[in-house]
């Protein structure tokens, strides 16, 4: 027995010498990895859809009126009316559609009315002015015939119209 207690005695001896003689790890020092830089992410901020399009109530003196405009992912498409019976062209080489950001958008098309000097008698009948696709970007447009086009008799405009409030379907 007294055998037992010894190796016990010397058994307790190592251990609390391995635990006064053991110095506790000191913490490696932090080195730096190279940390990769990656260009910064162009993020575009797209406020107008794919394709849609959105009610619009913007009249020119109270008898050309400009109802609607729908995007799709080539053009826009502008939906026009006269409130009054009017003989009405379209003044290809004279019309502006511009954005906010001074972008200028060719004009595509029209339908429902002839190209100037071809007129036709409209009242409260729709016709659509056709542009390439306007920026995602815009938040207004201006929409504006050439006051000093050849075939120019009363032009319109449309400034300033805004999309921020539209509700796209």
């Amino acid at each position: 027995m007294k055998f037992l207690h010894s190796l016990f005695v010397l058994f307790c001896l190592v251990v609390a010498f391995q635990c006064t003689t053991t110095a506790p790890k000191q913490p490696e020092p932090a080195t730096e990895t190279p940390v990769e830089e990656k260009p910064a992410a162009v993020v575009t901020r797209s406020l107008l859809p794919t394709s849609g399009c959105c009610e619009l109530h913007q009249e020119f003196m109270n008898v050309v009126v400009l109802d609607q405009v729908c995007i799709t992912e080539k053009d826009t498409k502008l939906r026009l009316y006269t409130k009054e019976s009017k003989k009405v062209c379209v003044l290809k080489e004279g019309m502006l559609f511009q954005d906010d950001l001074g972008t200028s958008f060719s004009f595509l098309k029209s339908e429902g009315v002839g190209l100037c000097p071809k007129r036709t008698q409209m009242k409260q009948k729709p016709f659509f002015l056709y542009f390439d696709r306007i920026s995602n970007e815009a938040t207004t447009f201006d929409l504006v015939e050439d006051k000093n086009a050849k075939h120019a008799h009363i032009p319109w405009s449309f400034y300033k119209v805004d999309l921020t409030s539209c509700q796209w379907k």
